[in-house]
């Protein structure tokens, strides 16, 4: 019986340390010395034993959960979670399907982060269980930096998904996990899914929950880069390297990330012509700045990712054989987000948190509004849901109604990463007509360009391609994708 009450996810995943037996971690939880210490930790700390009853719980969480040590102490984990003033639900369920951590909630609309760690014990006996839980509210995250492999980064609004915490749903987290462990054994991570899943997100997660957070995280958008400063940017150079180079030269991106991650976005848009030489720095850690003839070690962590299907590039000769596989020593796939809808309420109530941090009065959604987000199926990943609730935070006042959402999850539009080529434009290149014909003109031209672009890039296969076949640079090009 008493089996039936532990959660799954915390049966498994025990780190190798030192064991502790039951009897000397139970006495240690009677010293006077242990609680004083506990109970100075701003964070809700829980533990429970091997047979899933509660041990200690310290001042933080009895403040958080509204039960008194004294009320808690000796009840079943599930009692405990009934008889707090958080809701659990979700949290069981997220570590039902395997993840370590989840949102919890209270009466007063407060959330918070639980995340679970199984404590080894000794020999043939049960693990303890211990439970931290944090405020999960982005003003208290300025108060408390050291848990920002937790908490997202405040921003002004909520922009891309990358400091979101978006990865926090359940797949999303189990599939972080995974590259968390991989990366603490310095093996190289190739994250692939479509454009908007979060990769981005997901390779920031990795570099601050394998404890590398103070050290540099360099983000390099390869198809932003254009072909003949590729080198330059990625290696450095040297002063007198080129005609307009700085005097005291240029460290490249790899040099600085030195010590910490690099991670290389969008690596299918590197030219042939450097891909050899950044397949010598993954195989020796070496590499030689433009005009130098010395070459310098850099300790580097290399994580990588792209939307497109490499082993069709290496097919086709557009990329290395041998790059790739230097790559790929972990290939992870991220889902779409139509794959994985059941994370779509934890998604959004991270949203509205973010929304409702410095709003008063607070957003909510109205039932019709909530069942439309929820019937969606977003081809345009988590991005899009993003820019959804960016829409709902500048239209609704108080409750976001479904004439608040875009025509497309109405079902009035086509959505635009769903749209043929050929429907994007018509046949004869003129603008669009119909209601766009009341927009301002320069409104109209933006659309225009942004169509035209998504064709180009469509039909060619690649934005570095699709840049050639307009006759502008790579970087105009992303930056008016990204144009609103």
């Amino acid at each position: 019986m008493i089996e039936k009450t532990l959660l799954p996810s915390l049966k498994m995943g025990m780190r190798s340390s030192v064991n502790v037996s039951s009897d000397v971690l139970c006495a240690l939880l009677e010293t006077p010395a242990l609680h004083a210490l506990l109970d100075s930790f701003s964070e809700a700390i829980i533990l429970c034993d091997g047979e899933s009853r509660l041990r200690f719980l310290n001042l933080a969480a009895e403040r958080v959960n509204r039960l008194s040590r004294q009320e808690a102490v000796g009840l079943p984990m599930v009692e405990f979670f009934q008889r707090s003033a958080l809701s659990f639900d979700d949290f069981q369920q997220a570590v039902g399907r395997g993840a370590t951590r989840a949102l919890t909630r209270s009466r007063d609309g407060r959330m918070f982060l639980t995340s679970s760690q199984a404590v080894p014990t000794g020999a043939y006996e049960k693990p303890y269980t211990l439970l931290v839980q944090h405020d999960f509210d982005g003003r208290e995250n300025q108060r408390r930096p050291s848990q920002q492999a937790f908490t997202p980064t405040p921003d002004n609004g909520l922009g891309d998904p990358q400091d979101n915490a978006l990865h926090l749903s359940p797949l999303l987290s189990s599939i972080a996990d995974t590259g968390v462990r991989a990366f603490r054994r310095r093996a190289r991570l190739l994250l692939l899914g479509e454009s908007g899943v979060g990769k981005t997100a997901i390779a920031r997660h990795i570099h601050r929950a394998a404890g590398w957070g103070d050290r540099p995280f360099i983000h390099v958008n390869c198809g932003s880069i254009p072909d003949s400063l590729f080198e330059s940017e990625m290696f450095g150079y040297e002063r007198g390297a080129f005609t307009g180079a700085l005097q005291g030269g240029k460290r490249g991106y790899i040099e600085s990330a030195s010590g910490g991650t690099l991670f290389l976005d969008e690596i299918g848009e590197i030219p042939l012509h450097v891909q050899a030489k950044l397949l010598k720095f993954l195989e020796d850690g070496t590499i030689q700045s433009v005009g130098s003839p010395l070459s310098k070690t850099v300790q580097v962590q290399v994580i990588a990712a792209t939307n497109k299907d490499l082993r069709r590039l290496v097919e086709t000769g557009e990329f290395r054989a041998d790059l790739y596989y230097r790559l790929a020593v972990l290939p992870i796939e991220i889902p779409p987000l139509r794959q994985h809808l059941e994370d779509l309420p934890v998604l959004m109530d991270i949203l509205l948190m973010r929304i409702n941090r410095d709003r008063q009065p607070i957003l909510r959604l109205a039932n019709g509004c909530r069942q439309r987000l929820m019937n969606y199926d977003y081809p345009g990943n988590i991005r899009e849901l993003v820019n959804v609730f960016e829409r709902l935070a500048v239209l609704a006042d108080e409750e976001a109604q479904e004439h608040h959402l875009p025509p497309e999850l109405l079902g009035l539009a086509t959505p635009v990463f769903a749209r043929p080529a050929t429907e994007q434009v018509d046949t004869q290149g003129q603008a669009p007509t119909g209601e766009e014909a009341g927009n301002p003109l320069k409104a109209q031209v933006q659309r225009f360009e942004r169509q035209m672009i998504l064709q180009a890039v469509q039909s060619q296969g690649s934005k570095r391609k699709a840049a050639q076949q307009l006759g502008i640079d790579v970087g105009t090009l992303i930056r008016k994708l990204q144009r609103d």
